[in-house]
């Protein structure tokens, strides 16, 4: 019986993390904003109850102390983490997701060196704790406001209710009703916290398409979307396009011997100076160390690369930068909006990756 709630709430997990991916929509555009913290939250949330489930079944299969540790630590990490996700969407201090995570590792460690009956009664009192804190949390402004917060406010009110009940029980009656059959069993505990991560799934996929997708201005994620709108236009106007990749061969010399912000400031010059040489572009920094400048091909490659270049040196007084860097471009024809994504991709994958930034 207890295996079968088991697998229930892990069935729940897993359609709760399906949803939230759907929910997400828009999959042409980067991810950004306040949906997409809520779904990357809420993910690891989900995530973090898949594996509290699968870790209970390996402990109730193997008698295994270390797969309830886990299950014990992933268990606080999968309400925390909610906590932490509405936190983020209220815009309030970021010590959500440091306190659900030490919280979690504090668990684990706990349960090696107590009895495991102790380490499951600190869980429970963690479960009280964190969800009284989010149905507390979903009550306030922004996120108070949306439709769905009530649900999930409401269905953490009652978590948080019935493992304190759990914790009255103990205190009452001792551990002995926890271990049979009757409302406060691990089976029924199991049962609850399935009909709890559905509740939790509902409510936030409700709450998701509410909120924001887009990325706020100046993020790399934005300029990557508006790359994409932009270029489905020119495309519409001309059957081919051509993406200039312009990169400073000496920004990581820059970033580490001025600052961050001085390295931008010379990719946001790259990019004006782009907008001064190009008729009709498009530009964006999609990348830590590139700009794209989508244009149609009204002249020849090397014409635009010696335009840039003077459009570049123009600007250097501006910034009060003594040198004129070099460029290094790479050019390629676009004939659809995948073209360019893929190139995008690439340029983030080799940051990713860590392969050298020369071309």
């Amino acid at each position: 019986m207890i295996v079968l709630a088991l697998l229930a709430s892990i069935a729940a997990a897993g359609v709760a993390l399906t949803m939230l991916f759907l929910a997400h929509g828009r999959p042409e555009d980067d991810r950004g904003g306040a949906r997409a913290d809520m779904v990357r939250y809420f993910g690891l949330s989900a995530i973090a109850a898949l594996l509290c489930g699968a870790m209970n079944v390996m402990e109730t299969a193997w008698d295994s102390v270390a797969a309830a540790a886990a299950g014990n630590a992933t268990n606080i990490m999968a309400v925390g983490l909610l906590w932490a996700g509405v936190r983020r969407l209220n815009g309030r201090r970021a010590i959500g997701a440091i306190s659900t995570g030490a919280g979690g590792i504090l668990l684990f460690g706990l349960t090696f060196l107590v009895p495991l009956d102790d380490a499951t009664l600190l869980k429970t009192a963690g479960l009280v704790m964190f969800s009284a804190l989010c149905a507390l949390e979903c009550a306030r402004p922004p996120v108070g406001q949306l439709g769905g917060a009530r649900l999930l406010s409401w269905t953490l009110s009652l978590y948080a209710v019935y493992n304190l009940a759990r914790l009255a029980v103990v205190a009452a009656f001792g551990l002995a009703p926890l271990l049979r059959q009757g409302p406060v069993s691990a089976e029924a505990t199991a049962a609850v916290s399935a009909v709890a991560i559905t509740l939790v799934s509902v409510s936030a996929v409700w709450i998701g398409r509410q909120l924001d997708d887009d990325p706020a201005p100046g993020t790399r994620a934005h300029d990557r979307g508006a790359l994409r709108r932009e270029t489905s236009r020119l495309l519409a106007e001309h059957s081919i396009v051509r993406a200039t990749l312009v990169r400073v061969p000496e920004l990581d010399l820059i970033r580490a011997a001025h600052s961050g912000e001085r390295a931008d400031t010379m990719l946001r010059t790259v990019a004006d100076a782009a907008s001064d040489a190009l008729t009709d572009v498009v530009t964006g920094m999609p990348a830590r160390d590139t700009v794209f400048a989508v244009a149609p091909v009204t002249t020849d490659a090397t014409d635009v690369e010696e335009s840039l270049r003077r459009a570049f040196a123009r600007r250097m007084p501006s910034i009060d930068y003594d040198d004129v860097p070099d460029l290094s471009f790479e050019h390629h024809l676009l004939r659809d909006v995948d073209d360019l994504s893929w190139l995008m991709e690439s340029r983030r994958s080799r940051h990713r990756l860590g392969q050298p930034r020369n071309d």
